[in-house]
């Protein structure tokens, strides 16, 4: 008993931690005194220039948007999408979805980022990224956007 006891103790602990530690670090994003350890040779342009796409994300086009979702996207999504958001991962190769081809629409993208992708290995962010993140996460990621890819 004493010993799932303290299993849940550590369990609740982490998730306040996760949780008052992601809350200071959007904090520290919006009033601009955090910036991500973005290589510079790594985020100039994808191999395919990027394009103006359609778009019902509220933020799109919102410059302060972007550059919070830049923050994030450098914080929680490039260890699977990459440097690029191409997929290409220095960590895992070609292991997670091209989002500067995402063709699934805004909507879905919410869904995705909230519930995650179980059978493809993502997993869900709803308890660490609210609807306005990831608006800015999905406004950053349109600028990527190449021919073809479905942000409405």
């Amino acid at each position: 008993m004493k010993s799932k006891m303290r299993i849940a103790s550590i369990v609740f602990v982490s998730v306040a931690v996760l949780g008052v530690s992601h809350a200071g670090l959007l904090a520290a994003m919006e009033q601009g005194k955090l910036e991500p350890k973005i290589p510079q040779t790594q985020t100039t342009q994808t191999e395919n220039a990027a394009v103006k796409v359609p778009s019902s994300n509220p933020l799109s086009g919102d410059p302060e948007a972007i550059d919070l979702g830049k923050h994030l996207y450098f914080s929680w999504c490039v260890q699977c999408h990459g440097p690029r958001a191409d997929g290409d991962s220095p960590r895992f190769g070609k292991y997670a979805g091209n989002l500067t081809k995402f063709w699934r629409g805004y909507p879905e993208f919410v869904n995705t980022v909230k519930n995650g992708r179980p059978g493809k290995q993502m997993p869900p962010w709803k308890e660490f990224m609210d609807d306005d993140t990831i608006a800015k996460l999905g406004a950053y990621l349109e600028t990527l956007a190449v021919e073809g890819a479905n942000w409405k």
